[in-house]
């Protein structure tokens, strides 16, 4: 979460909606935002397309039945918590809903329902339908968890239909924050304006690459496809960054100019000329083995009706996308350790070492169904398989992994807080946590946690309240973690939740897994599940080598037991303390475990 500003806007108070719009825009988008304030993998009109591709799988044999089951409890969940499909679906929602039987699957009849929903939702109208009711919710600005659900849902829609990430968050930044432009934003009705700069036109782009020279070997074949190699670069425009590029050339490197190219934006013009760029090169890969030609990062894209060129460096792929990456000489010492302390029995060792080995292939494979499989394979391969379980091995796989996930992620929720606000004010958060009851100079966390939760600090959270006008994003974020974590009720409920909703990701992502392996097919939010992937197996490794290093634990079993003996001791501490409030005296155990 970013401050962003807010001089040129007009009558701020009245569009408070507008403002948090547009912040929640923007954290999304953010490339490092924690997990569970990114844009949802799917919403509801999505998840009926999952539905249906998943009865197909089970017709055509590749899946057993019971692999519905956790898609319709998400997608029945997504749908009762989604306004815009309420308003579709009118005064038989209520019917509709009942139809969808998680424990009750009849294939045929859970079909035509599927079927039946997602027509009402066909030819963009529910992403019409998700605009009127943001825009009512904005000009309102009161229904602020709405608000950010139906965001959510907008953001889904647009990527899934072609529209890159990266071009939605320029358009949310260059609209609303950019200071540059001298338009004001000073009324409601603008959500409109940025509403129709997504009108779903096609476009044709140029877009230059530099390669190796080994393209020139089949510019012929190439020249079909509009794409022409060359040692000559006409620049499209006099901007710095094309004119470097042009320069930029090596003598053993060509340029390649691809025209033709259509795409929503510039940015995913790129990427799907990479993409057949790419397939070209694997199969030139396939018969010549020792090298590969390689495109360099640096891309120029000029629209052809207007000759609108943006310099695009290659962007950031999905598994790299994570806030645990170590500078390099912290993971010099991060190595060390593992190599001076960790220490497990042969076979765990084995298997830890393989998983490294695999988690290393995801990151450098190019392909994000690599990718995927590799990270799989890493997380499968350290997770035990229990012959006396009647489980399938999904479900052994979610029965393990989810405790290390809900281990630290209240924890998670209050780090976040606490850098979104230093980040905003550090000094003016330093000065309120040394008032905190509760403070801990030694540890900010819990000083942050007894902030926001207690209520003899309810004052000194007004009193952030009242300098954030201009920030209601954060606001919001700090009345909400209050709301999730102010007694050991809520926290139980917030865990429970957390802990469903893994579980639903988890066999998504098994299914994609299976999807790639049977058919070579994988959806358009597959970039998501890697994301997702790579980090749930980042907490898994981490985690083993904490206690791999403490000399206390011999086996991967060992870790894996002890990590579910904290979480069962921590939710048996909240459900027998679930009708107390939080104090100064029960807080930290309650919230992080710490006694």
């Amino acid at each position: 979460m970013r401050k962003t500003t807010s001089s040129h806007w007009e009558n701020l108070s009245d569009l408070e909606g507008l403002l948090f719009f547009a912040q929640t825009v923007d954290e999304m988008l953010f490339e490092y935002t924690l997990d569970s304030y990114k844009p949802m993998a799917l919403n509801c009109r999505l998840l009926c397309i999952e539905c249906l591709s998943t009865i197909g799988e089970i017709k055509d044999g590749y899946m057993p039945k019971k692999n519905l089951q956790s898609v319709l409890e998400e997608l029945k969940w997504s749908l009762e918590k989604d306004i815009a499909a309420k308003n579709i679906l009118g005064k038989k929602f209520e019917f509709y809903l009942s139809q969808i039987k998680p424990n009750e699957i009849k294939i045929n009849e859970l079909e035509n329902i599927i079927k039946f929903i997602l027509n009402h939702f066909s030819e963009r109208k529910y992403l019409k339908e998700v605009r009127k009711s943001l825009f009512n919710l904005v000009k309102d600005g009161s229904q602020k968890e709405k608000i950010k659900n139906l965001t959510s849902s907008f953001l889904t829609e647009l990527i899934n239909n072609g529209y890159h990430p990266n071009h939605i968050d320029y358009q949310n930044y260059h609209f609303f924050f950019d200071t540059n432009k001298e338009q004001k934003i000073k009324e409601i009705k603008q959500l409109k304006d940025f509403f129709d700069l997504f009108s779903f036109k096609s476009n044709e782009y140029i877009v230059a690459f530099i390669g190796s020279i080994l393209f020139r070997n089949f510019k012929e074949t190439l020249n079909q496809y509009d794409v022409v190699v060359t040692k000559t670069y006409n620049c499209f425009s006099t901007i710095p960054g094309d004119i470097t590029f042009k320069k930029s050339r090596k003598e053993n490197e060509s340029f390649i100019i691809c025209s033709k190219v259509k795409g929503l934006d510039h940015h995913s013009a790129r990427e799907n000329v990479e993409k057949f760029l790419g397939q070209v090169t694997n199969l030139f890969n396939f018969f010549h083995h020792k090298e590969k030609p390689q495109l360099n990062n640096t891309s120029i894209v000029s629209r052809v009706s207007d000759n609108y060129v943006v310099v695009i460096d290659k962007p950031i792929k999905s598994i790299l996308k994570t806030k645990n990456d170590e500078y390099p000489k912290f993971a010099a010492k991060s190595v060390e350790n593992v190599l001076s302390n960790f220490e497990l029995n042969r076979e765990s060792t084995y298997r830890f070492s393989r998983s490294i080995d695999l988690h290393s292939a995801a990151l450098s494979a190019s392909a994000i169904e690599n990718q995927m499989l590799d990270l799989w394979a890493a997380l499968e391969t350290l997770m035990p398989k229990s012959s006396e379980s009647n489980k399938d091995r999904i479900v052994q796989i979610t029965d393990q992994l989810i405790p290390f996930l809900q281990i630290n992620y209240i924890e998670k929720q209050f780090a976040e807080l606490y850098e979104n606000l230093n980040n905003w004010n550090s000094f003016f958060l330093k000065k309120t946590l040394e008032k905190t009851i509760g403070y801990e100079e030694s540890n900010p966390i819990v000083s942050l946690a007894a902030l926001v939760t207690l209520k003899e600090n309810k004052e000194l959270r007004v009193k952030i309240y009242e300098k954030l006008d201009d920030f209601p994003l954060l606001k919001n974020r700090i009345y909400s973690v209050h709301e999730m974590f102010n007694c050991p009720k809520n926290i139980k409920k917030v865990l429970n939740k957390h802990y469903t909703k893994i579980g639903w990701h988890l066999r998504r992502i098994y299914r994609t897994r299976s999807l790639i392996i049977h058919s070579g097919t994988f959806p358009t939010y597959t970039q998501i599940l890697i994301e997702h992937l790579h980090n749930y197996l980042d907490v898994f490794i981490k985690k083993i080598i904490e206690l791999g290093s403490e000399k206390q634990i011999g086996t991967i079993e060992q870790v894996i037991f002890e990590i579910k003996t904290t979480l069962d001791y921590h939710n048996n501490l909240l459900d027998k303390h679930q009708e107390e409030d939080l104090t100064i005296d029960n807080f930290k155990e309650s919230l992080l475990g710490i006694k």
